[in-house]
């Protein structure tokens, strides 16, 4: 399913396609899924495991670096798994459905950001930043997931004919993070 979401996009894949794909009958996945939002659904669900799982190594690599860096380093990883995972990072975030308004997954996409909160926290309290640890959370939030959005979509590139759209975003990035307070 992963893969096909990735060549074709989210909203272009149905079901009796994917069990095509997989060699099952055409209503396997129905079975399993439900429906296509179902399958949405369980892509995104899947995806935002993906990105707990790397976040939180990221945080590990980074736990040794002053706290500036260790939030660029977040930052990074966040579009770093965006520009990996196109398909989960769609439907987790990006892909209209029935999902949207469903409490449980509406917790885990919160829940998957909780690592950057604790981490604003860290570095807030250890002096390296000022201001309002929401506020802060929030601007990282926003800047990471547009800077991906900006990513997955290709148009990093346009900024830096000669760079990768990865370096780019990380030039975007600690530009962000030095105008902290």
């Amino acid at each position: 399913m992963e893969e096909l979401a990735r060549e074709q996009g989210v909203n272009n894949v149905g079901l009796r396609e994917v069990a095509r794909h997989a060699g099952l009958s055409h209503a396997a996945p129905t079975h399993f899924f439900g429906s296509r939002e179902g399958m949405i659904r369980a892509l995104a669900f899947e995806g935002l495991a993906l990105l707990d799982d790397e976040l939180c190594t990221a945080q590990e690599r980074a736990a040794h670096l002053p706290g500036r860096e260790r939030l660029v380093a977040d930052s990074v990883e966040f579009v770093a798994f965006a520009l990996r995972h196109p398909a989960h990072f769609d439907a987790m975030f990006r892909t209209p459905s029935s999902a949207q308004g469903d409490e449980l997954l509406d917790r885990a996409r919160l829940a998957a950001l909780d690592g950057l909160r604790a981490l604003v926290i860290q570095v807030h309290d250890s002096g390296a930043i000022d201001g309002d640890v929401e506020t802060t959370f929030l601007q990282l939030c926003a800047m990471s997931h547009g800077i991906a959005s900006l990513a997955v979509d290709g148009l990093l590139h346009g900024f830096d004919a000669y760079a990768a759209a990865d370096d780019v975003a990380e030039r975007i990035i600690r530009a962000q993070v030095a105008q902290l307070p």
